[in-house]
């Protein structure tokens, strides 16, 4: 098997590290590389690594200087791979390392990238699942791009998807979306997702949400043209209300009191806002591509040679 690198993006996982070290060991070839970009940890994460890599130095790291995200934490490790397969999973234990040897028979196979899918998830609410599946199907409704329904961070692909991913630069990241964009040959494969061992889930209902909302906004204009179209049709009923009112204000009728122009009032107003914070989305995320910021700042890192 090709030399495959291992990228673990983790999170005060210092309880999981031992564990999930232990697990990889048990399955992968002696020139791989595990990759663990410490995203800011508080706990004893980045301690527990460095114990560990002066026993194996396939035991790689890159600690950054504060959390910076799952996604840019996943782009970290990406651009400081070595190997010819690279593995993206999580930290957690959720993500089977004994996958793994399956993932990269099917790179042998001749595809490119393979991508898992969940099938069940434990001690996962009924409202995540719920939010989860609206989003895909929503994402899918407005994108051109076809975001695969519970697909996970966790796949496998090899140098030419990585060089491809690599050229992205953009500052808000939704590597799902990228991956599905490029292309590729594809295969997916399902999983059982267990329950964490230690610690708590660092995805919270919001990150999720913004999650989704990046995903939204980074692959999709189709929310400003149906903002535009609702104001459209809304624009036509309010002219149209308008000849009513000076029509019947000709010919002597008394038009109803109030109500029904604070509910027009109320309709085209919020109609407006509605499309300004919008709008106002779009330009925050074109100022933020514009100061170019980088995605992550380096703290200390282990075994890692300088580019």
């Amino acid at each position: 098997m090709p030399k495959t690198s291992i990228v673990i993006p983790v999170y005060n996982e210092a309880d999981n590290i031992q564990h999930l070290y232990e697990e990889l060991h048990k399955v992968c070839s002696s020139d791989s590389e595990f990759l663990f970009i410490d995203d800011g940890s508080k706990d004893n994460t980045f301690r527990e690594i460095h114990r560990l890599s002066e026993q194996d130095p396939r035991i790689k790291c890159l600690s950054l200087s504060r959390n910076f995200g799952h996604q840019n934490a996943l782009m970290a490790g990406m651009e400081n791979t070595t190997g010819d397969y690279i593995v993206l999973m999580d930290g957690d234990l959720q993500h089977p390392p004994s996958l793994v040897p399956e993932l990269c028979l099917k790179l042998d196979e001749g595809y490119d990238m393979v991508i898992t899918k969940r099938r069940q998830t434990a001690d996962v609410s009924g409202l995540k699942k719920l939010l989860s599946n609206f989003f895909y199907s929503f994402i899918n409704l407005i994108s051109e791009t076809k975001i695969e329904p519970k697909a996970a961070d966790f796949r496998a692909f090899n140098k030419k998807v990585l060089d491809s991913v690599l050229q992205f630069k953009e500052r808000d990241l939704f590597l799902r979306g990228i991956f599905s964009w490029i292309g590729f040959r594809t295969i997916s494969i399902e999983f059982d997702a267990p329950a964490r061992r230690f610690g708590k889930t660092k995805y919270s209902l919001v990150q999720m949400m913004r999650l989704a909302w990046k995903g939204t906004t980074s692959f999709s204009f189709k929310p400003l043209r149906i903002a535009l179209l609702f104001g459209t049709l809304l624009s036509i009923a309010s002219f149209a209300f308008g000849a009513y009112a000076l029509f019947a204000y000709f010919n002597g009728e008394t038009i109803p009191g109030w109500a029904s122009l604070i509910i027009a009032v109320m309709i085209l107003g919020g109609t407006q806002l509605l499309a300004i914070g919008l709008l106002g989305e779009y330009i925050a995320r074109l100022f933020t591509e514009s100061k170019k910021r980088p995605l992550y700042l380096v703290r200390d890192s282990i075994n890692i040679s300088k580019k």
